[in-house]
């Protein structure tokens, strides 16, 4: 350690100690002043490191950690560096997406239009790479306060991985936003960085501006002025730190070796014995005739063909780019590759203290048999929120299209009436029993999910329509179902109509039409019951409920 940092250290621990900031263990207390009174300063106004043992400087070392963690969150907050990331993608691509908003088009149709002139391309290029400068310089600036304020929150927090960025066509927080606090997603530029040289120009566009298109759609979540962020955009460590890149790589060869093992019952001892296993194999039908378990072995869940025709289409489409030529080794490329990621995702969470949200299907298999070479390396309670993660994409998702359409001012609502408690207490209610009977039978957990959301919104139901059966009348004529009229709508449900429409066609077949003062007054002694049923959690995703 260089001498002036030692003394800067020493300097911090002095000051903490005079700010009574720091507390000894009775039996640890003495030996400690005993340390102190040995350090010394030397005649140039320095420490001097002969006179600083390993008890003062291992907790030199602890403070100077957390002051400088703290340093670097007062310097720049988190919703300064979100908007700072989004500003960039902004400056590139907005206009694009101010386009594809007004066609109401997604980003894969957009990006695949725009891409489809050669003139627009050739525009187009510029840019992308002095985008893709522009966003590496900026994470390799400022990843360190990113990393360190998420990493420091104590909110819940979803980690989404198992792709470059969520899908296009669907907002992921309209899941994990009524769960977690802030959905971490990682910036797709970075993931993708390693990939563009093997692109044709064409393909190459296509692909930033989509993901760029789906980036800034996430925009208003990220920088809205709320206690806990919805959104945050965090850089993958893969591409900025070495050490961490050679660990997981190691993390993957190692459950590479298991799962080999599994697959044709074959001891393996390193990495290189793994590579040459795997390259002795030239022909497919020959990886495939030696497989004890073919059903673990999985390309693409979503790809048609036997399995030795999807280890061909890797090969020609992944394998050849990086120099392999047979079937064996795209299966070693593929359980690599696929292994990195799991071991990138359960790390990423951890370290994030969050829990990990795989949409992907394949990505989901593959995470699992990761888990599975790793058993026990989660706690009951990130079990428990990845069950409930996984349930709402995937069960709640398919049995109640709503919950994937949440729009994004009713997550924000949710956050201001403090409504987040009773939607994740209904969603967890439970699940406890279940994970202990089987901590693997995630089909059962999403059953349960849905369960739970079925029978509040039953009962939800039930208090509106009591609240709208009351005999209150105007003019001669029930009211009940005007009871949102000038406040806050509750369902369209109930009528199949959008309220102020309902109320405009009752009015039209019945001849009364009531004035407005009228109605305010009427409206006043239904708004405290009204308000009790819409300020709960419930309430509010039930009014945004889509008909």
């Amino acid at each position: 350690m260089e001498r002036e940092e030692l003394h800067r250290r020493i300097d911090l621990l002095q000051n903490k100690l005079k700010e009574g900031k720091i507390k000894f263990a009775p039996h640890l207390i003495d030996g400690f002043w005993e340390s102190m009174k040995k350090v010394r300063v030397l005649s140039d106004g320095m420490v001097d490191p002969d006179t600083v043992d390993g008890r003062v400087r291992s907790l030199c070392m602890f403070i100077a950690y957390e002051d400088d963690r703290q340093e670097w969150k007062d310097a720049v907050s988190l919703r300064e560096i979100q908007e700072g990331y989004f500003q960039r993608v902004n400056y590139a691509f907005g206009q694009l997406f101010e386009m594809m908003t007004e066609s109401n088009a997604d980003p894969y149709k957009f990006a695949g239009w725009f891409s489809s002139e050669d003139s627009r391309v050739k525009d187009c290029l510029p840019v992308i790479d002095a985008f893709l400068e522009e966003i590496k310089e900026f994470w390799e600036n400022i990843s360190d306060p990113t990393w360190i304020h998420l990493e420091d929150s104590f909110d819940s927090k979803a980690v989404f991985t198992g792709e470059l960025f969520p899908d296009g066509r669907s907002n992921v927080t309209s899941s994990t936003g009524l769960y977690f606090d802030t959905t971490i997603l990682p910036d797709p530029f970075l993931k993708i960085s390693p990939m563009i040289q093997f692109m044709v120009d064409a393909e190459k566009c296509y692909e930033i501006v989509r993901l760029a298109l789906q980036v800034l759609s996430y925009k208003s979540l990220a920088i809205i002025d709320i206690e806990k962020p919805i959104i945050a955009i965090l850089p993958d460590r893969h591409n900025l730190e070495d050490e961490y890149r050679k660990f997981v790589n190691d993390c993957a060869i190692t459950d590479s070796i298991e799962h080999t093992k599994t697959l044709f019952d074959q001891d393996i001892s390193d990495g290189e014995e793994l590579l040459a296993y795997y390259s002795h194999f030239s022909d497919a039908d020959e990886v495939v005739s030696r497989l004890k378990k073919p059903e673990k072995l999985v390309f693409a869940t979503e790809w048609d063909g036997t399995l030795a025709e999807q280890m061909m289409r890797l090969l020609e489409e992944q394998g050849t780019k990086l120099g392999m030529k047979k079937a064996g080794q795209a299966v070693y490329l593929h359980l690599i590759s696929r292994f990195s990621q799991a071991n990138d995702a359960f790390q990423r969470s951890l370290q994030l203290r969050g829990t990990p949200i795989i949409r992907a299907e394949t990505s989901w298999i593959w995470y699992n048999q990761m888990l599975e070479y790793n058993a026990g390396n989660s706690d009951a309670d990130s079990l428990n929120d990845l069950h409930i993660a996984r349930a709402l994409n995937s069960t709640v998702k398919n049995e109640m299209p709503w919950m994937g359409n949440i729009p994004p001012d009713a997550l924000i609502e949710i956050r201001q009436a403090g409504a987040m408690d009773e939607i994740r207490h209904l969603l967890s209610s439970g699940l406890k029993s279940l994970i202990e009977a089987n901590s693997n039978n995630f089909y059962r957990t999403g059953d349960q999910v849905f369960e739970n959301l079925d029978v509040a919104f039953k009962e939800h139901e039930q208090k509106i329509k009591e609240l709208t059966s009351k005999r209150w009348t105007f003019a001669g004529k029930d009211i009940g179902s005007f009871v949102v009229v000038g406040g806050i709508e509750i369902t369209a449900a109930l009528t199949g109509l959008p309220l102020y429409g309902a109320l405009g066609a009752m009015a039209g077949m019945t001849g009364a039409i009531p004035n407005v003062k009228d109605l305010k007054e009427q409206y006043k002694k239904l708004k405290a019951e009204d308000s009790e049923i819409n300020s709960t959690g419930v309430g509010i995703l039930l009014k945004n409920k889509s008909v």
